[in-house]
């Protein structure tokens, strides 16, 4: 039953690098070059070799227990570079000291992660095979998934802003393949790490790490970094689609988009916000009680009130964008 399992794995990923292949074939060769183009295409270039490469990584893994938590914390949800780090044999990476009041240990995995990928970086953290070195430059790629999403999420943004898609919308079949080599590496990934490994995980691990790695990795407001930075990327993509939905349906103050596109970055972003919620979800909320001059003002309904106020201009913003033409200016 195991080998069925791995075997159907490997050919879901060889299903999945083929179905992604085509699309960025069609990419290369069907898109008008910009600045927003180029920057999508190494992106989606990137992401189709980190994929490649933890399937590699998890091609022929070894019969290991698996559990949901970490061994010396128990009842906390454990993080998706400790479990890889588990999985792949290489436990001593997935223990790292949390960095200042990153209470979680995102900035701290990050950087080390970093450090791993750095070709400058003395090689000492890698064993002599192979087969050491790849599970070694899997683990630390996703320990920097953050960072990739980061990217994503400016990228995204950027189209929102410019009304420049970086691509002209492909045909529906075209689009299906890409669909398909997410799920299909996801599949994959999920039955070649017996069950460890579910859908969706690493996209939730992402957006809980975003950014993870870059700055000094301290905190300057008392708040848990990758909390805040969970959060303000969460409102940013808000704001973002408001501004695009507000502006093509009414004030026309942004450069005009087109309705299928507009709807495509829309979704794709409400998308991501969801998933914010997801990752929150794993985070240390923070509680700094009342304050302000009149101690009145609670910090715990304030961060509320702005994501919530922000998802209701988003909310508006949404359905001016899905609505066909504008009105008149």
């Amino acid at each position: 039953m195991i080998a069925v399992a791995q075997w159907t794995g490997r050919l879901a990923c060889v299903a999945g690098f083929v179905a992604w292949t085509f699309w960025i074939g069609w990419r290369a060769t069907s898109s008008t070059f910009g600045l927003t183009s180029a920057a999508a295409l190494v992106l989606e270039t990137a992401a189709l070799l980190v994929a490649v490469i933890l399937s590699a990584a998890l091609w022929s893994l070894p019969e290991r227990p698996h559990s949901s938590t970490n061994s010396g914390n128990a009842g906390k949800p454990e993080l998706l570079p400790d479990l890889y780090a588990r999985l792949l044999g290489l436990d001593g990476l997935g223990s790292v000291d949390a960095h200042g009041t990153d209470d979680t240990g995102e900035v701290a995995l990050a950087r080390r992660g970093l450090r791993l990928l750095d070709p400058r970086a003395p090689r000492t953290e890698f064993a002599a095979t192979a087969r050491r070195q790849l599970a070694t430059t899997a683990w630390a790629l996703v320990a920097v998934e953050g960072i990739r999403r980061m990217l994503f999420v400016g990228l995204l943004v950027a189209v929102l802003l410019t009304g420049r898609f970086p691509f002209e919308l492909p045909a529906r079949s075209v689009l299906a393949s890409l669909v398909a080599a997410h799920v299909l590496f996801a599949v994959g990934h999920w039955l070649l790490s017996g069950g460890a490994l579910r859908p969706g995980v690493r996209l939730r691990w992402s957006m809980a790490s975003v950014g993870a790695g870059l700055g000094d990795g301290a905190s300057r407001t008392g708040l848990p970094i990758r909390w805040t930075a969970t959060m303000a990327t969460m409102i940013v993509l808000n704001l973002a689609v408001a501004l695009r939905g507000v502006s093509d349906r009414w004030t026309h103050g942004l450069s005009p988009m087109a309705r299928d596109e507009r709807v495509v970055a829309m979704v794709v972003s409400w998308w991501l916000v969801f998933v914010g919620f997801a990752a929150l979800r794993t985070l240390a909320q923070p509680s700094l009680g009342f304050y302000g001059a009149t101690r009145r003002l609670e910090e715990t309904s304030t961060r509320r009130l702005a994501l919530g106020t922000t998802l209701a201009v988003a909310a508006l913003g949404f359905v001016a964008g899905l609505l066909p033409g504008g009105l008149p200016s």
